[in-house]
């Protein structure tokens, strides 16, 4: 996804700019791993009650 992202983009342009989207597309995908859908994510997110996954 990384290298998608720089196709996209040109580049990425700073070491904290890939940091953070390489942090948000984990969490991203890791919802998606369990079945919700990134945009309900990402709503969550914003309004401050970030989704986790159960632990066991």
């Amino acid at each position: 996804m990384i290298k998608l992202r720089q196709k996209v983009s040109g580049c990425l342009r700073t070491l904290t700019g890939a940091r953070q989207f390489c942090a948000i597309r984990s969490y991203l995908s890791t919802a998606a791993k369990h079945g919700l859908h990134f945009f309900e994510v990402l709503v969550l997110l914003a309004e401050g009650h970030p989704w986790m996954p159960e632990t066991a």
